[in-house]
């Protein structure tokens, strides 16, 4: 038996670092035959794989990559220590596959009834509700620079060919070789919501602020995340989208804080709310990370989970500049691009979130969702 290759970090990692560095891992050992990270502040991987100095020089990689400067996060509001009771039971979900989940009819009345409580804010905040589609265009992906950016999420699609020869061969194909009786399609499952809402308005001349709202099917991979209930690969997002001037994007950026945490104290759930970092894994993450930490660009809602007191990620805000509106050519009459702010809801994470505290029973779910 192959002795297992230890690789140990040159030094140590704060929290947030270490996080970063556990997501990243398995892109460093995808040929590994096995591996395992041991927790503590100056990482340890032990792996066994064909070739480790490669391995070796990927962990190096991802090493340098989440050890550089990163700005605290800094508390908005903490109610994490808030007085709830965890209720017994798990919500009513079965895996079906890797990242999916079928929910029962709690945990869909949960996910239906939380929507309708963001939709209300959304229409209070004066937007406009679309519908999305489940798919994307590379050409949208490119234009909002998402290859560039998180190339790990990305999910693509693969079609036959559009011949009855090519529909046959496939047909009758081996499982194990259907790969090669497919071509890329020119879409991916979609990683966000507000996308499509960018691109729907591509080329556009305001005149005045606009905010829109959606929900949608949103797909994300992430190697990391195993078996977990929480990290999905398959998942549904509310998202609420704000494009006018700039004064207006901090204003409304304003407002949405403000939003959650009057929700978060409706509910009465322990939460607390942060500025955070988005998920960089490529070179340019060191440069990107100090630019949100910097600027407040991201801040994240985060839920105490009932079953085990781990963090989790239910809502996000994030103020794009004039990202959005110079990839999208949306422009004020001077010529200017527009400013966008983003405020997405991740409803299955919330429904897991809400249930460990709420229960089955809708009576005795937070006020808010009984309304």
């Amino acid at each position: 038996m192959t002795a297992p290759r230890v690789w140990y970090a040159p030094a140590a990692l704060d929290e947030a670092a270490r996080r970063a560095f556990a997501d990243i891992v398995p892109y460093c050992v995808a040929g590994a035959a096995e591996h395992r990270v041991t927790a503590g502040r100056r990482p340890v991987v032990s792996f066994v794989a064909a070739d480790p100095e490669h391995v070796e020089r990927l962990l190096t990689k991802a090493y340098e990559r989440v050890a550089g400067p990163v700005a605290v996060p800094r508390t908005v509001f903490d109610r994490w220590d808030a007085p709830a009771v965890a209720q017994p039971g798990a919500v009513d979900t079965h895996p079906v596959g890797p990242g999916l989940l079928v929910g029962g009819p709690v945990f869909a009345r949960l996910v239906r009834t939380l929507d309708a409580v963001f939709l209300g804010l959304a229409l209070r905040a004066g937007a406009v509700e679309h519908s999305v589609p489940a798919l994307l265009t590379w050409d949208t992906l490119d234009r909002a620079g998402y290859p560039r950016t998180f190339p790990q999420h990305l999910t693509t699609c693969g079609v036959v060919g559009d011949d009855l020869e090519a529909l046959d061969r496939f047909a009758a194909a081996d499982p194990t070789d259907r790969a090669a009786h497919v071509r890329l399609a020119p879409v991916c499952l979609a990683p966000a919501v507000c996308l499509h809402l960018f691109r729907r308005y591509a080329g556009t001349a305001l005149d005045a602020p606009f905010v829109a709202t959606a929900t949608g099917s949103c797909g994300r991979y992430e190697a990391a995340s195993g078996g977990s209930r929480t990290r999905l690969w398959s998942y549904t997002m509310r998202e609420i989208v704000y494009v006018g001037d700039a004064p207006g994007a901090e204003r409304f950026r304003r407002s949405m804080l403000e939003a959650l945490e009057g929700l978060a104290g409706a509910l009465g759930l322990p939460c607390r709310l942060v500025t955070a970092n988005d998920p960089f894994f490529t070179a340019d993450r060191p440069q990107r990370t100090v630019y949100q930490g910097r600027f407040d660009v991201k801040y994240e809602l985060c839920g105490r989970l009932a079953a085990d007191g781990a963090s989790l990620a239910v809502a996000s805000v994030n103020i794009h500049d004039q990202h959005f509106g110079d990839a999208f050519d949306i422009r004020w009459p001077d010529g200017a691009p527009a400013h966008s702010v983003c405020l997405g809801f991740g409803l299955d994470r919330w429904a897991h979130w809400v249930h460990g505290y709420a229960g089955d029973d809708p009576a005795r779910w937070p006020a808010p969702l009984r309304a």
